[in-house]
């Protein structure tokens, strides 16, 4: 069910036509950079176990994680990229929003998600984060971020690229098309900084990486 304009954009995003090459696209896209936050979000989950990732898509960083000798239980909005994931991994998931988690009371170590924030309802995903979050877990968003100074020139001419590649790429051409305007729009890192504030979680650290172009977010339940 469409809540809001968040969901309205992920499910043009993110579509059975894209599902298949979504991990080739990401790393292109990103100049190989998610690989790099990827790691970055490893490293701060540090002996956390048992992980919720919420918008876990086609499990690029379940992947990671599962390597990394880490329990994972995935949950995304999109059917056919969850078919990719357990193409990959013998992994538990779910089709639903991150907005309303299918799981029980502090279930899990740690929830984590990566390009998530800019489409939900931050508040409504830490109270869920919240409920589900053993005490002395933590919860981490990772997304993109609108750069500022000469980084955001390059940005911009980044996506100008991209929209012409959108014309050879008809699956992802909405995304090249719309990304950046989402992300300018969004403002999900001070959000989240307020929400997790409100929901009493300690510890709140945000990280910017590679320009400003992606940002971390982190805290702990108490």
């Amino acid at each position: 069910m469409l809540i809001h304009e968040g969901h309205a954009h992920a499910m043009r995003f993110f579509t059975p036509a894209n599902a298949d090459s979504y991990d080739l696209i990401l790393r292109l896209a990103t100049f190989g950079r998610d690989n790099t936050w990827k790691h970055e979000i490893i490293k701060t989950l540090s002996h956390h176990s048992q992980v919720l990732e919420l918008a876990c898509g086609t499990g690029v960083l379940s992947s990671m994680l599962v390597e990394e000798g880490k329990s994972v239980t995935g949950i995304d909005l999109t059917f056919e990229y969850l078919v990719t994931l357990k193409h990959k991994l013998n992994a538990s998931i779910a089709q639903g929003t991150a907005e309303v988690l299918p799981y029980r009371d502090e279930s899990f170590d740690a929830v984590v998600s990566s390009y998530l924030a800019k489409y939900v309802s931050v508040q409504n995903v830490v109270d869920e984060c919240w409920r589900v979050l053993r005490p002395g877990g933590i919860v981490l968003f990772h997304d993109f971020t609108y750069p500022r100074g000469v980084v955001r020139s390059l940005w911009n001419i980044h996506f100008e690229l991209l929209r012409l590649a959108g014309r050879f790429v008809a699956s992802w051409k909405v995304v090249f098309e719309e990304l950046d305007n989402v992300i300018k729009e969004s403002d999900w890192a001070d959000q989240t900084i307020t929400a997790l504030r409100d929901r009493r979680f300690q510890n709140i650290d945000v990280r910017y990486y590679t320009g400003g172009t992606s940002a971390m977010v982190s805290a702990e339940k108490p």
